[in-house]
């Protein structure tokens, strides 16, 4: 996986795929180019789907946004290699 930093900060964006890849179940990490903003703590997968680093990396969250006119999005918490909850509501 390569990851592009939009802040110029290359290296803490491969920390927060390191920290992604920890804890996510590897079937949800899409192949491809990840791009990073790692002042922020997320990364944007190949998909577009932003994963945010949380509690001080204990865990990580997928942000999905769904494809319907509601423009909900999906919510999904991942804590060392498993799935622990997935929300949908309205985004924003």
């Amino acid at each position: 996986m390569r990851v592009k930093a939009i802040d110029g900060k290359r290296a803490g964006g491969v920390r927060l795929l390191a920290v992604v890849v920890q804890h996510a179940v590897l079937s949800a990490l899409p192949p491809g180019g990840w791009t990073s903003e790692a002042s922020q703590g997320r990364l944007m997968d190949a998909q577009g789907d932003v994963w945010l680093v949380e509690d001080g990396g204990l865990c990580v969250k997928r942000v999905h946004m769904m494809p319907c006119r509601c423009a909900c999005a999906e919510l999904t918490t991942y804590r060392d290699g498993v799935e622990v909850s997935r929300v949908v509501g309205a985004a924003g």
